[in-house]
């Protein structure tokens, strides 16, 4: 279980109207800076040939068809993709915390009906692990939403807003940043499908420079601006991602009738996860290009897998930790 080391150090007041001290700002500043600064260092010997390739069937796309307005996307999952780690279970490394999960901050901070402040956290991380190794992922990963019952939207979304800034932005992967922001400025348009709750992964916006409606997660439903246990599906783990990526393209699709919405890439970590979105992207047909499915491991691929995904590695985080 993770102790609760350094957790003391939150010190905004959930219940209390927030206030954007300076501490706060110089936080996002510093966090904005670290993450800026690490692009002229960040690289793995992936990134140039991943940018190259997306931009280059861009290019590909409006030149065969001549549609310079058709949009493009690529889809990011983000625990251990975009992030080092886990944003709602936390990080050890050789049995030490790293650093505490945001479940933990969240029951910690009074933000559950289901578990105290005071020792909650113990019987939580007891009831999730035995949920996830008995049962499975598809119960215990939309669990750590619906035990956020009862807590306002609004302080969820804070609270995540602020260890990000100050805590989990120094854990992002140098190369996935890197790769983001040249994706953005070559007018590929990221979005992040996660399993975790997406109040939580959220609090990335500042960080990534993403807006918000582009990270999806898990959802439950909201009911007078308080969360609920009902969940939203599709839920954003397995075939659940594959089903999210299609909704976002249909919405796109609808939201500007007769605007092209492409499909150049994505990336994941995780053959159980991430496998089914990967693949549908990899088999996305094109008018010109090629899509590409990165994914960073090389090990054990299975059957269904081969050969359809880039293989990639990354080690680096933005702050060096």
């Amino acid at each position: 279980m993770f102790p609760k080391s350094h957790i003391s150090q939150f010190d905004c007041q959930i219940s209390q109207p927030i206030i954007l001290d300076m501490k706060y700002i110089a936080c996002l500043v510093l966090a904005w800076l670290l993450v800026t600064l690490t692009y002229a260092r960040a690289e793995d010997p992936d990134d140039s040939r991943i940018i190259g390739q997306i931009l280059q069937t861009r290019n590909a796309i409006i030149n065969a068809t001549g549609d310079s307005n058709a949009l493009f996307l690529a889809f990011w999952d983000f625990d251990g993709t975009t992030m080092k780690g886990d944003c709602s279970e936390g990080l050890r490394e050789d049995g030490h915390l790293v650093y505490a999960g945001l479940a933990q901050l969240a029951i910690e901070h009074g933000l559950s009906e289901i578990y105290p402040a005071d020792g909650g956290f113990e019987k939580f991380w007891n009831d999730y692990t035995n949920m996830d190794a008995r049962i499975g992922h598809w119960l215990a990963y939309p669990f750590i939403a619906q035990m956020l019952r009862g807590a306002k939207v609004d302080d969820v979304s804070e609270l995540s807003r602020h260890y990000f800034a100050t805590t989990l932005s120094n854990y992002l992967r140098a190369s996935s940043v890197r790769i983001i922001g040249e994706l953005k400025r070559g007018g590929v348009e990221s979005h992040i499908v996660s399993a975790s709750a997406e109040l939580f992964v959220r609090g990335a916006s500042a960080s990534l420079d993403i807006p918000t409606k582009h990270i999806h997660g898990i959802q439950v439903k909201i009911t007078e601006g308080r969360l609920t246990e009902e969940l939203v599906y599709p839920i954003t783990w397995n075939i659940g991602k594959r089903e999210k990526i299609q909704e976002v393209v249909a919405e796109a699709e609808h939201r500007e009738v007769g605007k092209k919405v492409y499909v150049l890439a994505g990336f994941g970590d995780s053959y159980h996860t991430d496998g089914p979105f990967l693949e549908y992207i990899a088999k996305q047909p094109l008018p010109a290009g090629k899509t590409i499915s990165v994914f960073y491991d090389n090990t054990n691929v299975p059957v269904e897998y081969r050969g359809l995904f880039y293989q990639a590695s990354h080690r680096a985080t933005v702050s060096g930790k």
